[in-house]
Order: C-alpha cells, then structure tokens, then sequence
C-alpha cells in the first residue's frame, strides 16, 4: 500500500540528538556569516513528522558540484533539515547521476547504477548485479558485496591493488602482465551499517519522491574508499576531491583549493558538529584498517577514554580539529594515517602540537641515523651502481613517474646524478636491466637497497618484485569484510613485448638491502622476497606498514588519512600473513654505516656463497 505524507523515520534518541540543546558540544554564539550568493531558488515542503512542534521543513538547493578540479563541474540540489543549512543531505535519486558522472570521470564508462524504491525501502543496483538497500524505517544500509559493488567495471580482480592494465592496439599487455595462474579472489561477507545505532538520520518522504541521505555518509563509502575523493560543502558549492587535488602535499593551494577554502572562518551548526562526530565514528569504525590491532572495539569508547569526544562533538572548528590532529599523531600513530589539512571553516588549529606520537618519534630517529650513515659514505649513493660482480639498485620511494607508453619509445637511461629520491623506479628497473644483461657483464649479485625507502605506489612495487622473482604475487585482505585476492604478474624488462625468463634477473643471486625506515611498499616487496626464497634479505627488521592510504574528509571540511581496510599481504602455505610487523632479516648489520660502505658489502655478500 501506498504511503502518503513525510516520514522523518529516526529514533526517539535521534531527535533528542537532533534538538538537544548542546549536551554534547560546546555551546558558544553562532559569530555573523558571510552570505553567499548565486544559489538557485529555495524549495520547501511542509512535512507531518513526529517532532515537538509536529512538523518539519526540507528545504533544497541547487549548488555548483566539482570534480577533482574546478574545470569539470556540474549543478545538482543538495537538502537540508529544518533550516539547518551547513548540513547537506542528497537525494538518492540525483546522486545516482553523481555517481555515474564520477565514475565515468575516473574512466569507467561501462559504470551504471539503477534506483529502485519500495515505500520505506530503496535499492541502488549495478550493472553487475550487486546491491546497496536502503531502509528508512530500520536506519541502515546493507551491502549484499561490498567489496564487488563499489569496483571499477573494468577491473579483473575483485580487489586488485595494482592498476596499471595498459595495452597495445591489438589488445596485449604492456610492460606488466597480470597471469591467470597464481591470481585468484575469495568474496566476502554482507556489510551492514546501522546509521540508527550512530544516530544518523535519514529522511523519507515517498509523496515527494525524496529519499534523504547525508552527502558525507554516502561519500564516505561509495567515493572515498572505492576512488579516493572525499566530499567537502563551503555552503556555496559541493567539492567531490581530495588532498592532491587540493594542493595539501605540496603546500600551495590549486585553483579549486582556493575555491573551497574562499569560504569564510567560523563556527558550526550543533547539528552539523554531532553528526560529523557520529560520522566520524561510523566512518573509522568500519574503514580503519588496524582497528582489531590496536585493540579498538568502538571509535566513540576510544574517543571517551582519550578524553577527545568532548573536542571532536564541538562546535568550534579550531577545537574540533585540534582534537582530531592530536588523536591521529598520538593514538593512530601507525604512520600511514595522518592529519592533512584543517577545515576551511578553522582559522587556529588548538593543538598540542609535538612530535606525535612514540611510532612517529622512533621513525624521525631512525630517518636521522640512516641519513647520516648514508651520507658519510666513501661515495655517494647512486641509483644504479656497480661494485665488483655486484650491481646496488637503490631508491627511497616507489615512483612510476612516466606513462607507461614512455618506456617503449623513450630513452632508457639513468643518470649518475639522478637522486635516489625522486628517481623514476620503473626506468631504474629498465635501466638495471639493460645493464645487468649487457654482453660481457661481470654482474653475478644484484642488490635492491630499501634502507630508506618510505613506500609509493602500487604498480611500481608489482614492477620490481616481478623483475627480481620472475613471477610475483601480490596479495591483499580486507579488514572490513574478509574479501582476498591474489595478483600474479610478470614484467616486459627488455621491452619485446614479450613476457618470458629474459625478462627477469632470478637467475643471479639475489639481495635486499632493509632496515627500520623500510616502511609500506618498502616493507611489502621485503616481505615479497622472504616468502619467495629467492632472495636473502640484509641490514635490520624492515619498518612495517601493512594497508594502503585512504584520504577521508569530515563533515565540516577536515581533510585526513587513515590505514584502510586494504592489507598489503604475502601468501604462504595457503594463508594471508599481513606485513604489519615488518620482516626480519636474513642477515644481520648492526651499524647503518656498514649499509653505504659498498665495497665492504660487496665481499661480505661474496663471502656468503
């Protein structure tokens, strides 16, 4: 039967929440507000829900939405509830044309995502037949595959981490092959997030059509984990991005950074502060990938015993922000989650300040050290350098600077005066490569230095742990729903478009060079090559570093990563082992300075066989 009328459909404790007079927050005078202008018309609708006062107003507005840059923009309306306006709900039915504008922006076009609805029930459905349900009346929405409905339709993996897929004009593989042998996936279970037990509201009403979701809840779950862009509302316009787009890593703010941060400073609704606390905590509850590790059953009780919930529930951005910076570098403390940016709205982050935490403090040091040992060295460290019958091969990041494209038509070369830092890993590899195999070359060990490398990117770590094993297998679980997947790949090393042994230095004797600083993909390709027993590691317990990056943003415009559900494993005997803890290594140097001094290595290495 149809039903006629609004529904607000929240729990008698989430109006109280929603009307409470600041309990929870700090309650201080809403300062004067800049007012914005070039919005569409206002439209309300006069409600029969059950509050105090026996009604409740929606109002909508159209606003600009960006994507990733200013340059791609389009209009669509945002909701609020009772006049709240720093609180943007989105319709269900206007974000599946977010959805598929997003998606084909990132270069999925074979995206589709269909709406159906049922009275107090709606269904978002892929073209891949997996679902999202919706239910006003009970608060949640279900995932019958999480994992499967937010992947890119193009993916061959379900949760593939490497997405270099690049190929020629008859559709074979460039510079790195996924195999079918070795790669295979394990689905996971149902997700359910009960939004009533974090007393998030949702809002129905079937007269008008209108199925109501905070743009940060479904932000959170459909674009960040699955895209990396986060959501951001300066009450002029919606900002569909991230850090890097924004311009956090570099310090300068881009054009669309300017955008988003023109708004002017001040304080926000009690409103938008609870539900950006209650956010929060369905947020890192459910996508923090070391939750289990560090002994954390809720977000909320974490935050209570830290004394921080009060800060994080205030209305005063400059507090609120404060609290969450100081959790993140003091509690988290696991290196890969950090605080990125304050929100536009903080004008003097109110924070402790310090080094962070004791994992923070050690990494610093143990940076220091090896800086120091590296730059004490009889010679400078170079890229690719050859000492004897041994060849190093040292970077400090995994970087894939060119397009792939680049390496077939490019000139193969590293220069002596490249830095370790920023040089290009994959033309490292080519170039190594190309050098190693040379006619008449002395080379018999080849030594991969990871001392300092802090991690990078993905498909560049696929490249190098495929080119010293032959075959490289890469495996990742996720935290949230125990999804597994495994990835075999092979590497195009001397660039014939084909993948084969000439392709691989397996056949030398193999080294690896780690120590505490060996952090990320710095820890992953170690842990790689233990499993593999192709390769000896040497120097110290490699730094750990298990789950990928995923950038999140709050309600109000707070811009931070977490460790994601995402961890970076190896496979062995038939079971996941995370990489969190580091690797040990095979053999053991005590002093940094014996990492650099090539020569004195060299016969060490030399000595072993």
């Amino acid at each position: 039967m149809k039903r006629k009328g609004l529904s607000v459909l929240l729990s008698a404790a989430m109006l109280c929440m929603l009307v409470s007079s600041g309990t929870w927050a700090e309650e201080t005078e809403q300062p004067p507000k800049d007012t914005f202008t070039g919005v569409a018309e206002t439209e309300a609708f006069e409600t029969e829900a059950p509050k105090e006062d026996g009604t409740v107003t929606i109002t909508s507005r159209t606003v600009p939405w960006y994507l990733g840059e200013l340059d791609t923009t389009f209009d669509s309306p945002v909701y609020f509830v009772d006049g709240v306006t720093d609180l943007p709900y989105v319709n269900l039915g206007d974000w599946v044309d977010v959805m598929v504008s997003v998606y084909s922006w990132n270069g999925d076009t074979n995206y589709a995502l269909t709406l159906e609805t049922d009275g107090h029930v709606a269904m978002f459905s892929r073209e891949t037949g997996y679902s999202m349900l919706f239910d006003f009346q009970e608060g949640t929405i279900t995932f019958d595959d999480y994992d499967a409905f937010i992947h890119n339709s193009d993916n061959s993996s379900l949760k593939d981490m490497v997405s270099l897929n690049l190929t020629d004009d008859d559709g074979n593989p460039m510079l790195l092959e996924k195999i079918q042998e070795g790669s295979f996936d394990r689905y996971g279970k149902e997700v359910e997030l009960n939004l009533s037990d974090y007393m998030i509201p949702m809002v129905w009403s079937e007269e008008n059509g209108l199925y109501l979701v905070p743009l940060q809840t479904v932000a959170d779950f459909m674009l960040a984990y699955p895209l990396n862009l986060n959501s951001y509302f300066n009450e002029e316009a919606v900002y569909l991005t991230n850090k890097d787009y924004l311009g956090f890593e570099t310090g300068e703010l881009t054009d669309i950074g300017i955008s988003l941060f023109s708004a002017p400073y001040g304080k926000m609704s009690e409103d938008l502060a609870w539900y950006s606390y209650c956010e929060l905590c369905l947020a890192l509850d459910h996508l923090y990938g070391l939750k289990e590790i560090h002994d954390i059953t809720s977000f909320d009780k974490v935050f209570k015993e830290t004394g921080y919930k009060a800060d994080l529930c205030s209305t005063d951005p400059n507090v609120a922000d404060g609290a969450l910076f100081d959790f993140i570098h003091y509690y988290l403390d696991d290196l890969h989650s950090s605080f990125n940016s304050a929100s536009y709205r903080t004008e003097e982050l109110k924070s402790a300040g310090g080094e962070g935490g004791l994992s923070a403090i050690r990494d610093g040091k143990n940076y220091v050290l090896f800086s120091q040992a590296r730059n004490n060295a009889k010679t400078p460290i170079k890229p690719y350098e050859e000492v004897g019958n041994t060849a190093y091969i040292t970077f400090d990041g995994f970087h894939m600077i060119s397009n792939p494209e680049f390496y077939y038509e490019g000139d193969i070369y590293v220069d002596d005066e490249e830095s370790v830092e920023s040089v290009d890993t994959v033309l490292l590899v080519l170039y190594a490569h190309s050098m190693i195999n040379r006619e008449n070359s002395p080379i018999e060990n080849v030594v991969i230095d990871l001392s300092m490398n802090g991690g990078g990117q993905v498909d560049a770590a696929a490249i190098v742990a495929a080119w010293f094993l032959g075959e490289a297998s890469m495996s990742v679980r996720s935290s949230l729903t125990g999804a597994i997947s495994t990835g075999t790949y092979r590497i195009d090393a001397n660039l014939d478009h084909k993948f084969d042994e000439n392709d691989t230095v397996a056949d030398k004797n193999l080294y690896c060079l780690i120590g505490p600083y060996s952090f990320s993909c710095g820890n992953l390709v170690p842990n790689l090559f233990k499993s593999s027993n192709q390769v000896t590691l040497l120097g110290q317990t490699s730094g750990g570093g298990s789950c990928s990056v995923l950038p999140m943003s709050t309600a109000y415009g707070t811009s931070f990563q977490i460790s994601s559900p995402n961890r970076m494993s190896y496979l062995k005997n038939g079971s996941y082992y995370d990489t969190d803890l580091g690797i040990e290594p095979d053999c053991y140097i005590v002093k940094p300075d014996n990492f650099y001094d090539r020569e004195a290595l060299t016969d060490y290495i030399n000595q072993l066989f």
